[in-house]
């Protein structure tokens, strides 16, 4: 059972500017991915590559092993093509690289009994209730996939193991920001359960106190936008 998603944080919402962060699920026969992918807030339109990436990222790995090579390869062809895009749009490359394909990426893939996760930048994962959080790095400056297209390219994060975990998970480090407790509750046979929960988490409150004659109002506790995506085994 699977579910992911993406939503737009509290202090994106408050100045009309789009999500950044994007989440994909692929599902096959006894294999599957998940994957979410957080746009750098410099970019300015870094959510087109943060959404293309995480649909060529699931779709990549359909059907292949989980091994640490496949990640690499996936890495190199990713790479390649975004490096097409942008040798074709107008402008200064370095520019187009900056504006619209700075990115995170976390993702998770299973194969009949294994399991891998992958990571290039910060974000969180979990195999079953062991969260792992990745980063801050220095100067709040993660390494993105974009880099390896400037020569600058970072070492990525992977760790293998097997279904006995019960349940793998990715998130953005918006998400990471408000913590975990709250994924054991969400309903993953409903559609748009976790959606929904994020939207709530992104939104403030207000409530009139009649006793005290005042309007009381709570911020949202999702500052950032976030995305995660999450697989359960039964």
């Amino acid at each position: 059972m699977t579910a992911c998603a993406a939503v737009t944080g509290a202090r994106h919402l408050r100045v009309g500017r789009n999500g950044q962060d994007a989440a994909a699920v692929w599902v096959g026969d006894d294999c599957g991915a998940i994957v979410v992918c957080d746009g750098c807030s410099a970019g300015a339109y870094s959510e087109l590559g943060a959404r293309l990436a995480s649909q060529l990222i699931v779709a990549k790995l359909a059907n292949r092993e989980v091994g640490e090579a496949t990640w690499n390869e996936i890495r190199e062809e990713l790479a390649s093509e975004i490096g097409r895009i942008v040798e074709r749009m107008p402008g200064d490359r370095v520019a187009a690289l900056h504006d619209h394909f700075l990115f995170t990426i976390v993702a998770a893939a299973w194969r009949g009994d294994a399991v891998a996760m992958w990571a290039l930048g910060d974000g969180a994962y979990a195999f079953g209730d062991r969260v792992r959080t990745l980063g801050p790095f220095e100067e709040n400056q993660p390494p993105y996939l974009a880099y390896d297209l400037l020569g600058m390219r970072h070492p990525a994060h992977f760790v293998l193991t097997d279904r006995s975990c019960g349940s793998v998970m990715v998130a953005t480090d918006g998400i990471a920001d408000i913590g975990f407790d709250f994924v054991g509750d969400i309903d993953l046979a409903h559609p748009d359960a976790l959606r929904r929960h994020l939207a709530v988490r992104a939104r403030g409150t207000e409530r009139v106190n009649w006793d005290a004659r005042r309007i009381e109002r709570r911020p949202a506790t999702l500052q950032d936008d976030g995305a995660i995506a999450i697989a359960r085994w039964a």
